[in-house]
């Protein structure tokens, strides 16, 4: 079975395709550009776009339960809702994930984004800056601590996809799906 597992946001997204429980194919959609309510619509365009192109049987997500606030809600629920519209408009099913599955089949029940990703790059030996991807300084900092090319930061949204993937083939593994 082809899965394809999508990791939403309004800023940033991860997307991996998986067949049998193998790695086909990830990446990272870059949303940060571009402003309310219209990232929605590209959302929309580029997630029916990519599943266009690879065809899964079903696609991934992981269910939204957590908010900081009604700004990350409307973000948050406004990307999932998009992502679900996109694939069911070309019929395909839709399966979710919970966080705490997710965590559960990819390392242990409270893992943070970065143990995933390297769960994620042992199991598959994959190149860990491709499926977390570095946020680089642009610029020097006045004070000298930082230079061009040092990591700020990191993307973790490929590795959740593919760990999306992974936790659903689990769950299909284990009758549970």
């Amino acid at each position: 079975m082809k899965t394809m597992g999508i990791d939403h946001g309004t800023n940033y997204a991860g997307w991996a395709t998986m067949s049998n429980g193998k790695p086909i194919d990830f990446g990272l959609r870059d949303y940060s550009e571009i402003k309310m309510p219209y990232v929605l619509d590209a959302i929309y365009q580029d997630t029916y776009q990519l599943i266009g192109q690879h065809r899964p049987e079903i696609v991934i997500l992981e269910r939204p339960v957590h908010f900081k606030n009604a700004n990350s809600v409307l973000a948050l629920v406004g990307a999932y809702s998009m992502v679900t519209l996109a694939a069911l408009h070309q019929g395909i099913k839709i399966a979710e994930v919970r966080p705490t599955e997710l965590k559960r089949e990819t390392g242990k029940g409270n893992a943070d984004k970065e143990t995933v990703a390297i769960e994620m790059q042992m199991l598959f030996d994959l190149d860990y800056d491709e499926i977390a991807v570095p946020v680089l300084y642009q610029r020097d900092d006045p004070k000298g601590k930082f230079k061009k090319g040092d990591i700020r930061d990191r993307l973790f949204d490929p590795s959740d996809a593919i760990a999306l993937c992974w936790a659903f083939h689990q769950k299909l593994k284990k009758g549970a799906a």
